[in-house]
């Protein structure tokens, strides 16, 4: 938060609310949900919530939970959970825009990766919308993939193969000898953007699937 006066302003008004309503990502697909407060502790900054069910198989995975109050996205990071009760931090501002994005983001399959080719250098996509691509390999990678740089790619999803070009919008560091690089794409013609648009359908139910089997 920019100041604690407004973390007390926030705090106050979800209090009268008592209710939240909040989303949490499960291999980047938003799933939906309502917590209810069920006790703040002004000591520790921690607030008791009532648990969601829907969201509650998520958590083992993530333990960030997004909201959005007056048209700014914030984040509760989860502390502990039970079936009943969720505790998590206050509210901060949420550095990653997940709730603004524009296209629908999935996880690749672990089992049926999703290989980029980018300017002839084979990457393995850890995540794809109908804008762009994630990927996250090694530190020695950057020399080959610029930001700011315009590329050639080559995306094998699944039974097809997709040419176009795009642009590394950014690289950062994602661990020890680890980056991440974000590619926009430019130049994707309808076709092309009809077969990520299904194959982001099928990862969304086979991601579904998994969620029931884990309330299951």
């Amino acid at each position: 938060m920019k100041d604690s006066k407004s973390l007390w302003k926030l705090i106050g008004e979800i209090k009268k609310k008592k209710r939240l309503d909040v989303v949490v990502f499960y291999e980047e697909v938003p799933i939906t949900g309502t917590i209810e407060i069920a006790d703040i502790d002004e000591t520790l900054e921690q607030i008791l919530w009532k648990a969601d069910k829907k969201i509650l198989p998520t958590l083992k995975d993530t333990r960030h939970i997004y909201f959005k109050h007056n048209g700014e996205v914030y984040i509760l990071t989860v502390i502990a959970y039970d079936q009943k009760e969720i505790a998590t931090s206050f509210p901060s501002y949420a550095l990653d825009q997940k709730l603004n994005r524009t296209y629908v983001r999935v996880k690749t399959s672990e089992k049926d990766p999703v290989f980029i080719t980018v300017d002839g250098h084979q990457l393995c996509a850890d995540d794809i919308s109908e804008a762009g691509v994630g990927i996250i390999t090694s530190e020695e990678e950057k020399e080959c993939v610029q930001e700011g740089k315009e590329c050639q790619l080559e995306i094998k999803l699944r039974n097809d193969i997709i040419k176009l070009k795009g642009i590394v919008v950014y690289r950062r560091k994602a661990g020890k000898g680890v980056i991440r690089i974000g590619i926009k794409f430019t130049d994707m013609k309808q076709k092309d953007r009809d077969k990520v648009a299904k194959y982001i359908m099928d990862r969304q139910r086979e991601i579904a699937k998994k969620i029931f089997l884990f309330k299951s």
